[in-house]
C-alpha cells in the first residue's frame, strides 16, 4: 500500500468560515458517521491530507493517473468550548480543498464521508487521532489490468452456465433440420488423374496408396495439402501437384451458408485414370456442436436449434445492460460497447444477453478501449483508435472479439472515445434499425463534437448510475434526441423542466440539467 502524504491548509481564522455553495453541497449530501477512532481502509490505495497551517506545504491532488473512489473528512467530536462550531470548521476545510482542487467537485460519482471520532476526551488525548482528508483511489486501467477483468468475465459466464444447468428443465429447445451438403468436386476423377500425371514429376517409382488431407475454404479452394506415409519419397511434389489440380464448386454448405472443411483422400500409384480419390470430409468440432450435426459418408445431417430461455430470464442475475435490452425487446442492428477499465461487470452482462437471447440475426458489434493504451497526450479526437468490429450472432465469436479489445487496452484517462466508435460503427455496419451504446456514466466522451456526423437514433445504456445520472449525458441526449436507459428507467422525454429518475430529481436550467438535493 502506498501511503502518500501532502499538507492541506486549513486557514481556520474566526470569521473566515466558508460559505461556498460547492462546499455546502458536499457537506449536506455526504454520509455522516462516527466511530471510536478512524482506521484507514486497507482495501484501497490512499492519499492523506492532514489539517495543517502551512500554506507552502499544500500540493494539488493528482488527477491525471488516478480514479477517485471516496473521500473521507475525519475529525474528533471532543470540544473544549461549547461555542465551537464543528460544522463551520468542516465547511472551511472543504472550501479550501475545493478552491485548490476544483476538479474534485466536477465528477460527483464517488463517495464523500464525514467521520467523527468519539474515542478521545481531552485535547491531549486527541492529538494522536487523525484530522483531515483521506482520498482513496485506484490507478487508471491498462491492458495489463484488463487481463484480470477478462478472468472476472469468464467467472461470471461459468456461473451463468452453472445456473442454466440447474434450471435445465425450464429450457425450451426446438430442432429443425436444415440442408447440409458436402463440397462437390469441380472435376471428374478421370480428369484429375490425367492432370496429375502431367504435373507430377517425381522420378522415384512407387506402388500403392498415398493418403493426403486438404484444407479448403468456404469457396472450395485448396489452402493447404498434407501428404502422409513415411515410405513415400516425394511428399512435397505430390502436395504441390494436388493443390494445383484439386478444386471444388463450393465449401461445406449448411443451411444458406458455406464453411471451410477438411477433405481426406488418397492417390493410387502408378498414376492412371481415377487415381485421385476423395474418401471423406472432416467438419470442425465447433460446427458439429453448433448445428447438432450427424456425419455420414454420403451425407451430413444438420439442425437449427431454437432455444428459448424465457422461463430462465427471471432467475438469472442481471445488471443494467441485459435488464434494459430484455425490458425493451430490442433487436439492434449495431451495438457500441465500452470495454475500458471497470466496465467488465457490464460487458459480462452483455454476453449474458447475447447467450440468453439466442440472436436470430447477425448483429454488428463495435468494442472500444479508448486507444489501445495510447498515452493521453497522444489521443486525437476522431483518431484515438482501439476499435474492434465483428458481425455475428454467435456468442463465442462476440466474446472473443470483446476479449481481443480488452487485451489491447484499458482506457487510461477518464474521458473516452464513444462517438468515434459510433461513427466508425455506422460506417462499417450501415444500420437501418436500432443502435445501442453501452456507456460508463462515471466518465464522459471527449469527442461529443463528432455527433455532427451522426444522423440516426441512438439508445444509450448507462452503467454505474447508483449515485445518480451524469447530467452531461442528460444534456447531450436532450440536444441530439437520444434516449437514456438505466437499471429501472427508460428516459425518453428530456424536454421536461423536471425529471425524476430512480429517486433523484433533476431540473433543467438555461445552462443544462442540475441535480436537486
Amino acid at each position: 500500500m502506498r501511503y502518500l502524504t501532502t499538507f492541506l491548509l486549513a486557514a481556520l481564522v474566526h470569521g473566515l468560515y466558508s460559505q461556498s455553495p460547492e462546499a455546502r453541497d458536499v457537506y449536506e449530501t455526504a454520509r455522516h458517521t462516527t466511530e471510536p477512532q478512524y482506521s484507514f481502509d486497507g482495501r484501497y490505495e490512499y492519499l492523506v491530507l492532514p489539517s495543517s497551517f502551512s500554506k507552502d506545504d499544500i500540493r494539488k491532488l493528482p488527477f491525471t493517473d488516478r480514479r477517485i473512489l471516496k473521500i473521507d473528512l475525519v475529525y474528533t467530536t471532543f470540544r473544549e468550548s461549547s461555542e465551537f462550531d464543528q460544522k463551520q470548521l468542516d465547511l472551511a476545510r472543504l472550501d479550501k480543498l475545493i478552491e485548490i482542487n476544483p476538479q474534485i467537485v466536477v465528477n460527483k460519482f464517488f463517495e464523500w464521508n464525514i467521520i467523527g471520532q468519539t474515542g478521545c476526551a481531552s485535547s491531549a488525548s486527541c492529538l494522536d487521532f487523525f484530522h483531515g482528508f483521506v482520498i482513496y483511489y485506484e490507478d487508471y486501467f491498462t491492458k495489463e489490468t484488463s487481463l484480470a477483468e477478462i478472468d472476472s468475465v469468464r467467472s461470471d459466464l461459468m456461473a451463468l452456465d452453472q445456473r442454466i444447468g440447474e434450471l435445465r428443465k425450464l429450457l425450451k429447445i426446438d430442432y429443425r433440420r436444415i440442408d447440409c451438403e458436402y463440397p462437390e468436386s469441380a472435376y471428374s476423377p478421370e480428369y484429375l488423374g490425367e492432370q496429375l500425371e502431367k504435373i507430377y514429376d517425381c522420378a522415384e517409382t512407387y506402388k500403392g496408396r498415398v493418403f493426403f488431407e486438404v484444407e479448403l475454404d468456404y469457396n472450395g479452394r485448396p489452402q493447404e495439402v498434407t501428404v502422409s506415409g513415411n515410405l513415400f519419397p516425394c511428399k512435397e511434389r505430390l502436395a504441390f501437384a494436388l493443390k494445383y489440380i484439386l478444386k471444388w464448386k463450393r465449401g461445406l454448405v449448411i443451411g444458406r451458408r458455406q464453411y471451410n472443411v477438411r477433405a481426406k483422400g488418397y492417390v493410387s500409384f502408378p498414376i492412371k485414370k481415377e487415381s485421385v480419390n476423395i474418401t471423406s470430409f472432416e467438419i470442425s468440432k465447433n460446427l458439429m456442436e453448433k448445428y447438432k450435426m450427424l456425419q455420414q459418408y454420403a451425407q451430413c445431417v444438420a439442425y437449427e436449434t431454437d432455444t428459448s430461455y424465457v422461463d430462465i430470464f427471471p432467475k438469472v442475475d442481471q445488471k443494467v445492460v441485459s435488464k434494459a435490452l430484455f425490458r425493451n425487446h430490442w433487436s439492434p442492428d449495431l451495438v457500441i460497447v465500452d470495454v475500458t477499465g471497470s466496465m467488465y461487470p457490464y460487458t459480462a452482462d452483455l454476453l449474458k444477453w447475447i447467450k440468453l437471447s439466442s440472436l436470430q440475426k447477425e448483429t454488428d458489434f463495435v468494442f472500444f478501449n479508448d486507444g489501445n493504451d495510447l498515452p493521453t497526450n497522444q489521443k486525437v479526437i476522431g483518431k484515438t483508435g482501439g476499435l474492434y468490429h465483428v458481425k455475428t450472432n454467435d456468442f463465442s465469436v462476440a466474446k472473443e472479439k470483446m476479449f481481443e479489445a480488452m487485451r489491447a487496452g484499458g482506457g487510461g484517462d477518464l474521458p473516452e472515445n464513444n462517438f468515434e466508435a459510433l461513427v466508425y460503427g455506422e460506417k462499417v455496419a450501415k444500420p437501418g434499425g436500432e443502435v445501442v451504446m453501452i456507456a460508463d456514466n462515471y466518465s464522459f466522451p471527449r469527442d461529443s463534437q463528432l455527433l455532427a456526423r451522426h444522423t440516426g437514433q441512438l439508445k444509450i445504456i448507462l452503467c454505474h448510475t447508483e449515485k445518480g445520472i451524469n447530467t452531461q449525458y442528460l444534456d447531450l441526449a436532450r440536444k441530439h434526441g437520444f434516449t437514456l436507459h438505466t437499471l429501472q428507467t427508460d428516459i425518453v422525454d428530456l424536454q421536461k423542466e423536471m425529471l425524476r429518475i430512480e429517486g433523484v430529481s433533476y431540473k433543467r436550467e438555461p445552462a443544462g440539467f442540475v441535480r436537486i438535493r
